[in-house]
């Protein structure tokens, strides 16, 4: 080998040919190690890519399962929004009918309240009522017995009257006829 570097020292072309073959062999290891060095990157870059990639396609199912639950919350908020809606509708014809049923409550009430202070008032003439009955059927009573004892009583005047005019017409009618017979 040595002996090789000692001719190509010694001639000059064969120099310019090791040195052209030094040079072409540098250039084809540079771009040897460029290459490499560039399929590394493309390599690290790949790697990294589908690690981002992953990464990524994890955090758009995420993403994607949050939107689905979302969409899911969304739908029965809507749900709930509609029968919210619906009961509120619902509130304000119960509110609207207890306000109509308060009112017909308190005409009602009011309505109830004089019925009872006639009906108080009616109770009371009842009772009054009631005793000047008792007390007017006492007096029926007392005077219906007293009515009919003055019958009686005139039923036997009456009988001692006629009797008696009976009796007087009797005795003016024997008188007449005494003055008749002593004539």
């Amino acid at each position: 080998m040595q002996e090789t570097l000692a001719t190509i020292q010694d001639d000059s072309t064969l120099m310019l040919i090791g040195g052209i073959a030094i040079v072409v062999l540098l250039a084809i290891v540079l771009v040897i190690v460029v290459s490499a060095m560039r399929v590394k990157i493309y390599k690290d870059r790949y790697k990294n890519l589908l690690f981002d990639n992953t990464e990524k396609a994890e955090h758009i199912t995420k993403i994607e399962k949050e939107l689905q639950e979302y969409k899911i919350k969304d739908a029965k908020n809507q749900q709930e929004l509609a029968q919210f809606d619906e009961t509120k509708a619902t509130l304000k014809t119960a509110n609207e009918t207890y306000l109509l049923l308060q009112s017909n409550f308190n005409e009602n009430e009011k309505e109830l309240s004089q019925t009872k202070a006639k009906l108080e008032a009616k109770e009371g003439m009842y009772v009054s009522l009631v005793d000047e009955h008792k007390n007017m059927q006492e007096r029926f009573d007392t005077t219906f017995e007293e009515n009919t004892k003055y019958r009686m009583t005139n039923a036997r005047l009456l009988t001692k009257l006629e009797n008696e005019e009976r009796y007087a017409q009797n005795k003016k009618m024997q008188e007449a006829s005494k003055d008749e017979d002593d004539e």
